[in-house]
């Protein structure tokens, strides 16, 4: 039985478009400057869900660190594992990414279509 044909990984500049998406605010570079290619551009419009969403969480949980109960927990201990996570979904759609594949990011990938 042969084994199926390894999937072509991006190279070049498609590969730092690829990186680019995931990389907070930088997200838009490539959102603005690949309106041709579908692949990219899915990539960076999921990019920018996940900068948005990470910046907006993380700001209500660090708004919410003022108050005395609700503060230890939100700074201590939500914060950064959003924070791990935001990073692990990055990496994980980068990876994937680059093996020519879309890693669907729970709940933000069904708001891909919509940009």
């Amino acid at each position: 039985m042969p084994f199926d044909a390894p999937t072509p990984l991006f190279t070049g500049e498609r590969l730092r478009d690829l990186v680019l998406c995931y990389a907070g605010p930088w997200a838009f570079v490539p959102y603005l400057k690949n309106r041709d290619d579908e692949e990219v551009l899915w990539h960076a419009r999921q990019g920018v869900l996940l900068a948005f969403s990470e910046m907006v969480v993380g700001l209500a949980l660090v708004f919410g660190g003022l108050f005395p109960i609700l503060g230890d927990l939100s700074t201590r201990w939500l914060l950064p594992i959003w924070l791990l996570w935001c990073l692990a979904m990055s990496v994980t759609s980068i990876l994937q990414g680059a093996k020519g594949k879309r890693h669907k990011i729970p709940v933000l990938h069904q708001f891909v279509e919509f940009l």
